[in-house]
């Protein structure tokens, strides 16, 4: 069985790359437990004149197949994937196997990256 979250989750700013004129919140979280582990962490992305940007949500699971992973997905302000990066290991194994600071730039998306292949 797995066990929950053994570290602080990622600074989500910087996984995201949010620019500092922005502000991130957080919308919740949530998590199930069993074979099937994971958590989900929701938050909403706002401009400086308070205009929605984007919505993500950021998930650190054990997936059906067995196989463990941590990953966002960022979806525009009409709720269209627009990026999106996954590691194929839980959170706290990646923070164990680099330092908090490598692990936070291994989830984060190559820079100016888009995900074309994504459908509408």
């Amino acid at each position: 069985m797995e066990t929950p979250m053994r570290c602080e989750p990622p600074a989500f700013e910087t996984i995201f790359r949010i620019p500092g004129e922005h502000r991130l919140e957080s919308d919740g979280m949530l998590g199930r437990g069993g074979r099937v582990f994971g958590l989900c962490w929701f938050h909403r992305e706002y401009d400086r004149r308070d205009r929605l940007v984007a919505r993500y949500e950021t998930y650190d699971e054990v997936g059906a197949d067995g196989a463990s992973r941590c990953g966002w997905r960022r979806y525009d302000e009409a709720g269209r994937l627009t990026l999106g990066h996954e590691v194929g290991m839980r959170w706290a194994a990646l923070v164990e196997s680099l330092s908090r600071r490598e692990a936070e730039t291994a989830l984060q998306h190559p820079q100016g990256a888009v995900l074309d292949a994504i459908p509408a």
